[in-house]
């Protein structure tokens, strides 16, 4: 089972840390950093390509959580799931129209945090089934990889979760195409979702 990184912004210091601390609670998470400087976490988060970021609505300088979805999604075709954490409940309809992952009112209940990372759990998990039956030429690596290729992970991403080159990656990446009979990752994603154009 491969590790689900994550990032936590938070202006406010004492939430940043309790949220940091309750995470660490989850053998299954991978905290790669947390910040109070959002502009930090941005540059942050653009280069490691976390798979949550945990992020406050309100930050500093009048900047908001939807700020800083808005400038990565712009960057990156398929970037990070965002958990939006705020004391206040007024943003859910905003944060439904910029398609978060979740809505976590502070203080954050170590329940409701473990229920938000075993349904991320079950969306990555959702074809692993269908790879196993469909693909069973794979080896236990390359259905690992696929799974984050699906997520829209570039080999840079894949190399860094599974301490491996880039090169080893896209090696494992024309391995993954050849056995699946396509020439292309697009043409690999139509098998997962056809209705796709």
């Amino acid at each position: 089972m491969s590790l689900i990184s994550v990032v936590v912004v938070d202006d406010e210091k004492p939430a940043c840390d309790r949220l940091s601390k309750l995470l660490a609670r989850f053998k299954e998470v991978e905290l790669l950093g947390s910040f109070t400087d959002s502009l930090s976490a941005v540059a942050f988060i653009k280069k490691n390509n976390p798979d949550i970021v945990f992020l406050d609505v309100e930050l500093e300088n009048g900047i908001s959580a939807f700020d800083i979805i808005s400038e990565i999604r712009n960057e990156a075709e398929k970037g990070p799931h965002f958990v939006i954490v705020t004391a206040h409940p007024h943003y859910a309809i905003k944060a439904i129209k910029n398609e978060a992952f979740d809505y976590l009112l502070k203080p954050v209940d170590i329940d409701e945090l473990k229920d938000a990372i075993e349904r991320f759990r079950k969306k990555t998990d959702e074809n692993s089934d269908f790879i196993e039956r469909k693909f069973s030429n794979l080896t236990k690596r390359e259905i690992e990889i696929l799974k984050l290729i699906l997520q829209g992970k570039k080999s840079k991403d894949i190399a860094r979760k599974f301490y491996l080159s880039v090169n080893t990656v896209n090696t494992h990446r024309r391995n993954i195409l050849k056995k699946a009979g396509v020439k292309s990752i697009i043409e690999l994603v139509k098998i997962f979702r056809p209705d796709e154009n």
